[in-house]
């Protein structure tokens, strides 16, 4: 059966999201799909230049920076066009909240040629995410919800990680965020030694809360006794408002030397940075945009790697987990020194924790638990590891 996974961004190798749309499509691939996948692609000065399908341009957009913005929102005839001509009957959709007419009629066009269509929200609800939007933005987010008020008798299925049976009117299937934990590679455990490490890997926004780290190590650091030396290594966007605010912080405490920027890495790169580190930071503000329970995609990776973390939220695969520590969901520092008690009183097994991963946390595991009630008679591909697993 052919599926396309229709993105509206560009994917980047260096980024979390760009990873994990294609670790979507790699798992839908050994579930039996034939995956194609739909997203946008910029030129040397990050304009838009088209929407492609695999490595096939089908919508060109204008070399007007403003215009193809608006182009890549509105045009969708060509794309309907593929998706009937090579018969496809699964749109897959990662809905980063671009709803206006010409989406909906897309969609008509997709219901009336019978095809399913499952729209994945990563964040619900989000609308608290645009509050503080200058007034032509929010003009775009209020065609947006006005817009989305028509899913109703379009789209098959929403999934989300929130817990909630409808969303927009449109029934939802709660899973959670997978990971390929093959593509990961588990940390080399650190030698134990007068310091400790903490490492963060995230776009950097507000609502990841890093700036408790800072206050936390500042405080430390204004004790008379201090028993071990902390570092903070943060991993992400090295450029962005969130990141400027960090780096003012960090300058202003005279932090330099134990909490070091290093922009995007990946690959070998990042692999090392997870070498040098005693425990991950997890998301910590995300009170902030009113969320309580999250199901963050960075938490599983962590778990993937092997290294114990700390995260705010509720994350409901991990509450009673050994290898991970709970802070307040609040404002408030964070307690360094209990950081330390967590790194220093306990073994942390990496080949333990990855385990957890491997038998629980998969994209394969959460699809399939979808396709079971989009497709009543879907059936795992003998060479799928899950039919294996369900034969021992």
């Amino acid at each position: 059966m052919k599926c396309l996974f229709l993105v509206c961004e560009t994917l980047q190798d260096f980024e979390g999201v760009s990873k994990k749309i294609l670790e979507q499509a790699n798992a839908l691939e050994r579930l039996g799909f034939d995956v194609v996948l739909s997203d946008l692609r910029t030129d040397d000065k990050n304009k838009f230049t088209g929407r492609y399908v695999g490595e096939e341009i089908i919508e060109k957009y204008s070399n007007i920076d403003l215009i193809s913005k608006i182009q890549s929102r509105i045009k969708y005839r060509n794309l309907y066009r593929y998706i009937v001509a090579n018969e496809i009957k699964l749109v897959y959709i990662r809905y980063t909240h671009f709803a206006n007419p010409f989406f909906i009629s897309f969609l008509k066009n997709l219901k009336r040629s019978n095809i399913k269509i499952l729209l994945e929200i990563p964040t619900y609800p989000y609308d608290q995410e645009y509050k503080n939007l200058k007034f032509t933005y929010r003009i775009v987010m209020w065609i947006e919800k006005i817009s989305r008020s028509k899913f109703k008798n379009l789209i098959t299925r929403i999934l989300t990680v929130t817990p909630g049976t409808v969303i927009f009117g449109v029934p939802a299937i709660e899973i959670n965020n997978g990971i390929e934990v093959d593509s990961i590679n588990i940390v080399e455990k650190r030698e134990t030694d007068n310091e400790i490490h903490l490492i963060g890997v995230a776009s950097i926004a507000f609502w990841h809360g890093y700036d408790r780290v800072v206050e936390g190590i500042h405080n430390y650091y204004q004790q008379h006794s201090i028993k071990k030396k902390v570092f903070f290594h943060i991993v992400g966007d090295n450029s962005n408002e969130e990141s400027v605010k960090l780096k003012e912080l960090v300058k202003r405490y005279h932090l330099s030397d134990c909490i070091i920027f290093y922009g995007r890495k990946s690959g070998k790169e990042l692999d090392m940075l997870f070498n040098k580190a005693d425990i991950a930071v997890g998301s910590l503000g995300c009170h902030r945009i009113s969320i309580k329970d999250i199901k963050s995609l960075k938490n599983r990776e962590y778990c993937a790697r092997g290294i114990p973390f700390f995260y705010s939220e509720t994350d409901i695969d991990f509450e009673d987990k050994d290898f991970v520590f709970k802070v307040p969901g609040n404002d408030a520092p964070i307690n360094i020194e209990e950081i330390i008690k967590v790194v220093t009183n306990n073994q942390f097994d990496p080949v333990k924790i990855r385990k957890f991963a491997q038998e629980n946390l998969t994209w394969d595991k959460q699809f399939k638990k979808v396709l079971n009630v989009i497709f009543p008679d879907f059936k795992v591909p003998a060479s799928s590891y899950l039919a294996q697993e369900t034969d021992q």
